[in-house]
């Protein structure tokens, strides 16, 4: 038997690690592959919940740790910590001889990742391309991972389309579905009782799950005004609230002490939490009442569970959202009437023929079916992937 292919994992938080858990365990569990993670990022900022903790209680092995020092969310650190990343992977890469390196989403580390991946010649299979997020400095690098990349894994054909106007080769791009939805389909969920203990609040009372990151395009000065205006909405529906970590990006900073604030004001309606885990978070994406925010969890997961979602601001303008998703822009009164426009009985019936778009949690097997195609020996074959030309425009007569 020929020896497995090493395969690297790249995950920078805890949001990406839950995402990839899935491949990860299909990839141990086939004796073609053999897979390794690397964490990074927020993984070892403490400020961020210890989640390199959580993934050694896992049993994750083996678990490398690429630490970029990241020291705050100002341009400048998260500059800074891209340089040190840079360099870092790429003497990492040079130690290490994998055969694929797997990264997912638009995270603004992954491109120093990818970058020392291509300086070392190392093939990149990029998950989750061809979306778009209005207003994100995600967007410019998800696309740019794209084109460092050699395999797209994407998780809806208007997706797969947006790849190959990018100049991918067609037989490059496939077709997957949404990975989380692996999650939604393999993790067992806490019961009302269980979570309850977990988080320290009653789930048997109707509760809105509020997640806010930064509009990345935005100026950060904003954003704790931003989060302010909709924690008012939030406490204004007098409903009980859970709010969880934002992301490490530039306001992220602000939106925390924004929580934090709101938090100490609102002690027995709003509760907070740096990180549920990925279990806990959709055992209470399934118990809550609604998911408000900006989360690309309220876009793609909430539908398997047929929860209401209201999506604040332009954070995911740009992605498919299927009908539970109701958009409004960043004003406490739109943003109260649409948490009492999804409450009703009406919009909760109409959820009940509910399909998400984003597939049935079956991506990680597809993954490795396309993956068990390609000859990964060929690296040459893997990097030289040329640029693919769309059709010229058919001429219009004068």
């Amino acid at each position: 038997m020929p020896k497995p292919y090493r395969i690297a994992l790249v995950t920078s938080g805890r949001a990406d690690y839950g995402l990839l858990k899935p491949l990860w365990l299909a990839l141990e569990a086939d004796a073609e592959f053999s897979p390794s993670m690397i964490a990074t990022g927020s993984h070892l900022v403490a400020e961020q919940g210890n989640t390199l903790d959580f993934l050694k209680n896992e049993g994750i092995t083996p678990l490398y740790t690429v630490d970029m020092k990241i020291s705050g969310d100002s341009a400048a650190a998260l500059g800074a910590a891209s340089g040190l990343g840079l360099a870092c992977f790429a003497e990492f890469f040079e130690r290490h001889d994998f055969d694929l390196l797997v990264i997912l989403g638009d995270r603004v580390e992954m491109l120093a990742v990818a970058t020392a991946a291509l300086l070392n010649r190392l093939p990149i299979a990029h998950i989750h391309g061809g979306e778009a997020t209005f207003g994100m400095l995600d967007d410019a690098v998800r696309h740019s991972l794209t084109k460092l990349s050699a395999l797209h894994f994407v998780a809806h054909p208007v997706y797969a389309r947006r790849v190959i106007q990018m100049g991918e080769a067609p037989q490059r791009v496939f077709t997957v579905g949404a990975i989380g939805l692996d999650n939604v389909t393999q993790i067992p969920r806490l019961s009302v009782s269980e979570l309850s203990q977990r988080t320290g609040m009653d789930w048997s009372k109707p509760t809105i799950l509020l997640t806010y990151h930064p509009v990345t395009l935005n100026a950060p000065s904003l954003a704790y005004a931003e989060m302010q205006t909709v924690l008012a909405a939030a406490l204004a529906s007098d409903l009980q609230i859970l709010v969880t970590m934002p992301n490490i990006d530039a306001g992220g900073g602000q939106i925390y002490q924004a929580i934090i604030e709101g938090q100490r004001a609102a002690a027995e309606q709003l509760h907070f939490v740096k990180s549920l885990g990925q279990q806990g978070y959709l055992s209470a994406m399934q118990h809550c009442a609604l998911l408000l925010g900006n989360s690309s969890s309220g876009i793609i997961e909430a539908a398997s569970f047929k929860k209401p979602v209201v999506n604040i601001g332009e954070r995911q303008l740009g992605r498919l959202a299927a009908k539970n998703v109701c958009h409004v822009t960043c004003d406490t009164q739109q943003i109260l009437n649409a948490i009492n426009q999804v409450s009703s009985v009406d919009f909760q019936q109409s959820l009940a023929d509910l399909q998400n778009p984003y597939g049935q949690g079956e991506s990680a097997a597809k993954i490795l079916v396309e993956l068990k195609k390609i000859n990964l020996d060929d690296r040459n074959g893997l990097l030289k992937k040329g640029f693919d030309d769309l059709p010229a425009p058919t001429e219009q007569a004068e």
